[in-house]
């Protein structure tokens, strides 16, 4: 990457954010070590990888901390024989017991994070090692005292010899014999050896050896020779003790030795694995998502914002306005236009970052359904380049930087080249404004011609205005408030933005005269066209608010219909529930009848004279009446048009019937009333109600159509049965019907053939699966109406009809 570009677009910046969000010193060495990828699949990976740590850190069972200490230099020393003492061994404990909590988190947890598992999971398991050195050092680095037995009764020994030395000291300074030698009621340790401060003067009368002199003259400080041998003995100890603690340190650093390149290794996963968690805290911190990556180069960044700015902001509590920048298809170059310290810049070194970004597998604050290519090369001329040392104006340097960017790229005439994305700030500024705009719109060109994807910020009116000459040629714009006179930072798509510099001035606080003074200086040509863009801007706002509100109202309006829709399924369920609440009522209300139609069959059957046939018909109209007066009024309502086989009401007539064809497109149409058959309009039928059944239906008819019999067809077509011919004056067609319904019908068939003293019921039920067959002859099995029943002969239909035989 061209550190020049890595300047100007603050990279450095950004990757000292991500360091700071390590907990180790590798860690964060790792982030500034960051290499970037031009590989497409790498890059993706790489994005994955960032997410699944996001994922991790904010689950239920996140990683722990990962502050372990740099050891490289340690176990350097360790691979050539060195003695590491307590705190080394801790350290290096502290690794190899992080790598194994690593290790032991990806076999439990890895399944769900593969991309994380399958680069960390080959950790080594060294756990042994910690588990041994934590046995002889504790967590500040000291041997313990049960490292080894002889380590332990070294100790005991050490210290029972200095509590001996501790009691004779004391008696010393307790002694009258020494009170007017020592110097102080004290003792001190000189080189090791347990000394007593005597008087300078009185020296001569203390036995003993001289191990220093206090820096007045005044002190000196004596072992008397009696401590002697307890000195002596101390020292001995101390030596012992000293001896089997470089043992025990020399015994675990040469098993560390043993396996240096492995815990090196774990030391290296560990480092990469604090730079991946840090790139995931840096990506939560400013909302960052993966971005598709394509090969089409299409940029394509929905709600994008600046990742520094998102981290400031995000610290003051402050709003980034965020932005969509769409440059795809045929376009490669994106031109942005509007108000100075209105947002282009920071637009430029967006795209900028988010290309650097997703080279080094950063998550981009922006919209998930986001895209950009994978550039590989990257090029920004932002800012001033003139440097006095080197007698370099602005326009120079950026000519300077234009022809090695060209050099780079390469010259007209080599194959097109779309890797490359050029980042162009004021392209062609800091000299006459028309050869300026002249060399910006030819550079572009060049650039365009070359395939690199470009994007540049202007003031030039001419090269706002190049989309309107140039295919390749997109235009963008920072709005400008005219009402406050002030920026708003929200770059709008497809149309030029005005500089709005003199509005600006003015805002600022310039002497008005002085503003009055610039616009007569302008040319009208140039001040309407920036009039243009203004009202252009105006006038996109506006749509974009209205386009906004008129999504608001449709989904207000989808929410309300999908209301409406819970609602009429809510009442389509009740509905149901209804009908077979009053199914049921009126199948209580059919069994009580059905016992008294057979107390009435009974006595028919005893009793056959003229009077007793006119008493009968007479109860079975009270009854038919009282069981119709049961049902509720809206039973057999229906907004529904009439259909074939249904009960209708004939207006003019107000003779209930039924319908014996569809009334669509028909003149006429026949409804059978009893054994007749009438013709009216379609205009005088209408579906039955309950009201006009009570009113209209009498005789044995009005038992039977308790409900719209859309699926159920009867006929009377001769007067007589005729076996031979397979015709019966009652037939019932069953076809199509579920068993439930089908059983119901026939029950109603049946007492109709009854009343009508019919000796036989033809039932049609079709063949089928054969389930409403066997139904239907297991019911005649058990009906108190069946004398017998068998299956049709071949000119009644077969075993499609079942012949029933009433008693």
């Amino acid at each position: 990457m061209d550190p020049h570009t890595e300047q100007v677009l603050e990279w450095p910046v950004l990757i000292d954010c991500l360091a700071n969000e390590a907990a180790s010193t590798m860690g964060a060495a790792c982030c500034r070590g960051l290499a970037f990828t031009s590989d497409l699949q790498t890059a993706r990976i790489l994005q994955q990888e960032t997410k699944e740590m996001v994922d991790i850190l904010e689950g239920t069972h996140p990683l722990p901390f990962l502050a372990f200490p740099d050891i490289r230099n340690v176990l350097a020393r360790a691979e050539k024989g060195g003695i590491l003492d307590g705190s080394d061994l801790r350290d290096i404990a502290l690794v190899v017991g992080l790598s194994h909590t690593i290790k032991h988190f990806l076999e439990i947890h890895g399944p769900s994070f593969p991309i994380i598992r399958a680069r960390f999971l080959i950790l080594q398991d060294l756990m042994w090692i910690k588990q041994i050195i934590d046995s002889c050092i504790d967590l500040n680095g000291h041997l313990r005292d049960s490292a080894s037995p002889e380590l332990y009764q070294l100790t005991r020994k050490s210290q029972e010899l200095r509590q001996t030395m501790r009691r004779q000291l004391e008696g010393i300074l307790a002694s009258q014999e020494y009170e007017d030698l020592l110097q102080g009621q004290y003792f001190a340790e000189r080189e090791n050896r347990c000394v007593i401060p005597i008087k300078a003067e009185r020296q001569h009368v203390i036995d003993g050896i001289v191990h220093d002199i206090s820096g007045s003259g005044a002190t000196v400080f004596i072992e008397p020779r009696h401590l002697i041998e307890l000195n002596n003995s101390i020292k001995f100890a101390d030596l012992q003790l000293a001896q089997e603690e470089r043992h025990i340190l020399q015994d675990l650093s040469s098993r560390v030795a043993e396996q240096v390149w492995a815990i090196r290794e774990n030391l290296s996963f560990l480092a990469n694995l604090d730079c991946l968690m840090a790139k995931a805290r840096l990506s939560i911190k400013t909302n960052g998502s993966p971005i598709h990556l394509n090969q089409e180069h299409c940029i394509d960044l929905e709600q994008a914002r600046h990742p520094l700015l998102a981290l400031t902001k995000g610290q003051t509590k402050g709003q980034v306005i965020p932005n969509s920048i769409r440059l795809e298809g045929e376009t490669s170059v994106l031109i942005i236009s509007g108000p100075n310290a209105g947002g282009k810049t920071v637009s430029l070194k967006l795209v900028g970052l988010f290309a650097m970004m997703v080279k080094v597998g950063l998550l981009p604050p922006c919209g998930p359904d986001s895209k950009m290519p994978l550039f590989g090369q990257i090029y920004a001329d932002i800012g001033d380049s003139q440097n006095l040392s080197k007698d370099v104006s602005s326009f120079s340097g950026h000519i300077l930087n234009m022809i090695a960017l060209l050099q780079n790229i390469g010259l007209s005439g080599k194959p097109a080249n779309r890797d490359a994305l050029v980042l162009l700030d004021e392209v062609g500024s800091s000299t006459d404004p028309i050869e300026g705009a002249a060399l910006a719109e030819a550079l572009l060109t060049r650039l365009c011609q070359l395939g690199c994807t470009i994007i540049a910020t202007t003031h030039y009116p001419t090269l706002k205005t190049l989309a309107f000459r140039n295919p390749h040629v997109r235009n963008a714009s920072h709005e400008f408030d005219m009402g406050t006179l002030a920026p708003t930072y929200r770059l709008i798509d497809g149309i030029p933005g005005g500089s709005s510099a003199l509005e600006i001035a003015e805002r600022l606080g310039l002497d008005s005269t002085i503003i009055q003074s610039a616009q007569l200086l302008i040319q009208k040509q140039e001040y309407d066209l920036d009039a243009i863009f203004r009202i252009l801007q105006s006038t996109h706002t506006e749509l974009k608010r209205e386009c906004e509100q008129a999504a608001y109202l449709r989904q207000e309006a989808q929410h309300l219909f999908d209301e409406a829709e819970v609602t009429r399924n809510q009442l389509q369920s009740q509905k149901r529930e209804d009908r077979q609440r009053y199914r049921k009522q009126w199948q209580q209300e059919f069994s009580k009848a059905q016992r008294q139609l057979n107390q009435i069959i009974n006595d028919l059957k005893t009793d056959k004279t003229l009077s007793k046939a006119r008493s009968i018909q007479q109860t079975i109209g009270l009854v038919n009446q009282e069981m119709i007066s049961r049902l509720p009024d809206n039973f057999l309502e229906s907004s529904e048009p009439p259909h074939e086989g249904d009960l209708v009401e004939i207006d003019p007539l107000g003779t209930i019937g039924i319908l014996q064809e569809c009334l669509e497109g028909k003149k006429l149409v026949s409804i059978r009333v009893g054994t007749q058959t009438i013709k009216t309009a379609p205009s005088a039928v209408r579906r039955a109600t309950v009201s006009s059944s009570k009113e209209n239906l009498s005789g044995p008819q009005q038992f039977s159509w308790k409900r719209p019999l859309s699926t159920i067809s009867t006929r009377t077509s001769h007067p007589t049965s005729n076996q031979a011919t397979g015709q019966y004056q009652h037939e019932l067609v069953i076809r199509g019907l579920r068993l439930d319904d089908a059983i119901e019908m026939t029950l109603a068939a049946l007492d109709h053939a009854m009343v009508a003293q019919a000796k036989y019921l033809k039932v049609i039920h079709g063949r089928g699966s054969g389930a409403l067959k066997t139904g239907i002859r297991t019911f005649c099995q058990s009906s108190p109406y069946v004398q017998s029943f068998r299956p049709g002969d071949p000119a009644e239909g077969g075993d499609g009809v079942t012949v029933v035989e009433l008693r």
